[in-house]
């Protein structure tokens, strides 16, 4: 559970018993799996309520439906004795897993409301720090390409500067998968308080960073031992970035592919 950094002790000892006996967990009311935990049933609701959902039944649903997801070969943790064919394997399993498991989670509802952001904007700022910069980096490339104006900022001086002159009309977008840099809340921060939208892309529920932007897009992971969650939400945040940039594409089609067009044939001059 790639949240356990964000957990309480007490919701750690809960979710440890989730991830030991989910059949024993779900089969339980909130008063018995807190008794079972030694806890109150305040943390239960808290934990729940911290990896995104609203009532403890969805919950147990989203629970029972994994239990019925008959595993793919391939899929778990990798082990020193692996031959390169098994690691390929296993890697690409995860991946794939990542994918269909972090669907749902993104909601349809945030992505329509990220992509009229996206499309009124009248300028795009993006912010990003270590891992998360080549995501970043690829969402200001789709941005260019269909002809907007947008910029990437990966230094924390330049992206407390950028903030500071965002106006109405413009929008901020941080991609950070802890959602935890103070860098990035800041710059959320100062933006909002001038009135400028802001967008966060994270794999972290309920983190900080969350309640300085208007509007999250989660790409939530599980990990194993060698692939963290950061890892494998950068695919997810990927094909987060891919589904916004065909929406944008089909809000305003003629427009979209001249400046595809455009954007590609400038590229190609680049090329031998």
């Amino acid at each position: 559970m790639g949240m356990r950094p964000l957990l309480s002790e007490k919701e750690q000892a809960v979710a440890a018993f989730l991830l030991s006996d989910p059949k024993e967990f779900i089969s339980l009311s909130i008063s018995a799996i807190a008794f079972r935990c030694r806890v109150s049933e305040t943390v239960v609701i808290r934990l729940y309520r911290k990896l995104g959902f609203e009532g403890f039944h969805q919950f147990k649903i989203d629970i029972a439906q994994s239990l019925t997801t008959p595993p793919e070969e391939g899929v778990g943790d990798l082990k020193s004795g692996d031959s390169m064919e098994t690691i390929k394997r296993k890697v690409f399993a995860v991946t794939r897993q990542a994918l269909e498991e972090s669907a749902p989670s993104v909601q349809s509802d945030m992505l329509s409301m990220a992509c009229e952001a996206i499309s009124r904007a009248r300028r795009v700022v993006v912010i990003a720090f270590g891992g998360s910069v080549p995501v970043a980096m690829d969402l200001v490339h789709k941005l260019l390409k269909l002809g907007m104006v947008a910029t990437l900022q990966t230094d924390s001086h330049m992206q407390a500067m950028a903030a500071a002159v965002l106006g109405t009309g413009d929008l901020l977008v941080a991609v950070s998968h802890s959602g935890n840099s103070r860098d990035i809340i800041e710059a959320l921060e100062v933006a909002q308080k001038r009135g400028v939208r802001t967008l966060l892309i994270t794999g972290i529920p309920h983190s900080p960073a969350t309640a300085a932007a208007d509007i999250c897009l989660y790409a939530v992971c599980r990990e194993t031992t060698y692939q963290t969650d950061a890892m494998t939400s950068r695919t997810v945040q990927l094909a987060i970035i891919d589904t916004l940039y065909v929406a944008l594409i089909f809000a305003n089609k003629e427009r979209a592919t001249s400046s595809v067009h455009d954007t590609s044939v400038a590229a190609a001059r680049k090329k031998l």
